[in-house]
């Protein structure tokens, strides 16, 4: 059996998630006195999407923290809506994402990038962009934003036989 292939990571950056959605956070964000002048608001920071039949809907997922090393085994899109992930407890977590629809059977690790984000920052991966399901690096709660509704929302491609890893 060969070595996995290692995926770097950089920095979660609006510029360079920009082809996959956005980059949730109030850095770099105007924001407007509200409540009194008692809090700030950081408005539209993420435009979330569905189909005319589906509906947005806040969730919490309870993530377990993933062990390393972080070996790539699944890439999934949701073609009928956006998903977005906040991190709660301020915990960093891994965004891996690919540019193009992969081919199952065979690795395409030029179009395969991985982020951190350094736990203000959430994502909002726009509607049908190919991702690897949540890499928590520390067991934490995500609020999550994404489509409830009729039709098949979640396409999956196993990708474990691409034996790639990302090291962080």
């Amino acid at each position: 059996m060969s070595m996995p292939r290692s995926l770097p990571v950089e920095p979660l950056t609006a510029e360079a998630f920009a082809p996959y959605g956005q980059v949730i956070e109030c850095a770099g964000h105007r924001s407007l006195p509200i409540n009194h002048a008692t809090s700030r608001r950081f408005s539209d920071l993420a435009q979330l999407e569905t189909d005319p039949d589906g509906r947005l809907a806040l969730s919490i997922f309870q993530a377990r923290a993933r062990q390393r090393p972080y070996l790539l085994d699944t890439l999934e899109r949701h073609p009928l809506g956006s998903q977005a992930f906040m991190p709660l407890n301020g915990q960093p977590f891994l965004i891996v994402v690919c540019a193009a629809r992969p081919a199952p059977e065979a690795p395409e690790t030029a179009a395969l990038k991985a982020f951190v984000s350094h736990g203000k920052q959430g994502i909002n991966f726009r509607r049908g962009t190919w991702h690897h399901p949540l890499l928590a690096l520390a067991d934490a709660d995500f609020l999550v934003a994404d489509r409830l509704g009729p039709g098949h929302n979640c396409e999956e491609i196993d990708i474990a036989h691409w034996q790639i890893r990302v090291d962080y």
